[in-house]
């Protein structure tokens, strides 16, 4: 949005006065539903104050509930779902002309939607890669059917990406700085399954890393009856490719896997496991876990902190169930009270907290590939080895930095708290930089 736009001759303003605002807002989960709405309301009080002309509210909420909110939000002057994104600066621009109204009586106001952002708009995206790494989606829309999930009824069935408009942005995120690409989708390991390829991500991942001046890939959101030997091959073989993957497997207990929708049972998920880190040694693991889905028992969620403790997994996101209409999951009997969902998000992140604080002072000492992402005074900075991922995985907090954000330097690790590394600059000649 923000490159269409800059195209039209609109400039990007950071605070303060804007002749409009344009929120992105999510529509999967409960919980990113309210921060939406909180945003979209904090918006439209700044309207009011006359700080912004315009609202406009994009993205998945904007497309699931695109017959409610107009009704609901008479604040926001335009409602677009993810495909009418191409058609946001025409409809700016003509609505700061004043040529529609914005009363909420507009039949234009909210406009259908589509699942999917056409491939020639990534084309004039502006990357925002200050920090030196950049995410790159490979595809759009999701064929699995998992019962709690809403991504295919806003996204639209899958649609990957073709793969040299992929080869072109990515050399255009390096152009602006980018040394690490995190490759995301609703479901990666489908790349190329709707043009009927087989090793479709495979494939491209190694096209990618032919790409000049990127030197991390990393890959984010793997189905894991899909993660197979030709991914443990790529790993192995392909340095630029970080010893990491982030692998959903949302539970497993196997009546709960089987409610889900999902198409695997336990026995699989240890196997994948345990050919993964035999075939890849440093492989980091991140995975996410779903509480209280409808039927959860008690033995049920036991065994599913047992599997935590059991797998040791490196980083691990866990999410009580959120009850979306519209999902099979939303009519099913036995649904789990809040307050018991609450209790066990907490009791899986307590022991998910313990396995972390060992794994990470077990770091302790080792050199490891830093991406610095801020730097401070006093050579203070901050970063991330191939081992953490952007936004989730925690950080590693050095001293002894000297040069710019994005750089990727070698460091000692030093120290580590439940998160966060610490660590100190190391020279090229070995010496440690104070």
């Amino acid at each position: 949005m923000a490159g269409l736009l800059s195209e039209e001759g609109f400039l990007l303003v950071r605070g303060g006065r804007a002749d409009a605002a344009v929120l992105n807002t999510c529509g999967f989960v409960r919980a990113a539903k309210e921060e939406s709405i909180e945003a979209i309301l904090s918006l439209a009080a700044e309207k009011r104050r006359g700080r912004i002309r315009r609202l406009v509210v994009a993205g998945c909420m904007a497309r699931r509930y695109r017959d409610e909110l107009p009704e609901l939000l008479p604040e926001v002057d335009l409602f677009l779902g993810p495909g009418d994104i191409p058609d946001l600066p025409g409809r700016l621009s003509s609505m700061l002309r004043d040529e529609e109204p914005s009363t909420g009586d507009s039949p234009q106001r909210s406009l259908s939607g589509g699942g999917a952002l056409p491939d020639e708009a990534y084309g004039h995206r502006i990357p925002e890669v200050g920090t030196g790494s950049a995410f790159l989606k490979i595809l759009e829309g999701c064929d699995n059917r998992c019962a709690y999930c809403a991504i295919p009824a806003i996204r639209g069935p899958l649609r990957s990406r073709d793969r040299e408009s992929l080869l072109a942005e990515a050399r255009l995120l390096v152009r602006r700085g980018a040394r690490e690409l995190n490759l995301i989708g609703q479901d990666i390991t489908a790349y190329g399954l709707d043009r009927g390829e087989k090793g479709g991500l495979v494939s491209l991942v190694r096209a990618l890393c032919a790409v000049r001046g990127v030197r991390w890939i990393r890959l984010l959101y793997l189905y894991p009856s899909r993660v197979d030997d030709g991914i443990v091959d790529l790993l192995r073989s392909e340095e630029k490719v970080c010893r990491y993957l982030d692998i959903p497997v949302q539970h497993i207990d196997p009546g709960i896997l089987r409610r889900m929708g999902r198409t695997y049972g336990p026995d699989a998920i240890y196997r994948m496991i345990d050919r993964l880190r035999d075939g890849v040694p440093g492989l980091f693991l991140r995975t996410s876990l779903i509480v209280g889905f409808p039927g959860e028992t008690r033995s049920a969620f036991d065994r599913l902190l047992r599997f935590v403790d059991e797998v040791r997994w490196d980083y691990l996101g866990v999410f009580p169930y959120s009850r979306e209409e519209g999902t099979p999951a939303f009519r099913m009997p036995s649904q789990v009270p809040e307050r018991t969902k609450e209790e066990r998000v907490r009791r899986v992140r307590d022991a998910q907290a313990d396995l972390l604080s060992l794994g990470n002072a077990s770091r302790i000492g080792q050199i490891l590939d830093v991406l610095v992402e801020k730097a401070g005074v006093r050579g203070k900075a901050v970063g991330r080895h191939r081992g953490q991922a952007p936004e989730v995985d925690g950080s590693v907090v050095l001293s002894g930095f000297d040069g710019e954000p994005g750089s990727i330097i070698r460091a000692r690790v030093t120290g580590a708290r439940e998160w966060d590394l610490r660590g100190v600059v190391v020279r090229s000649g070995g010496s440690e930089s104070d």
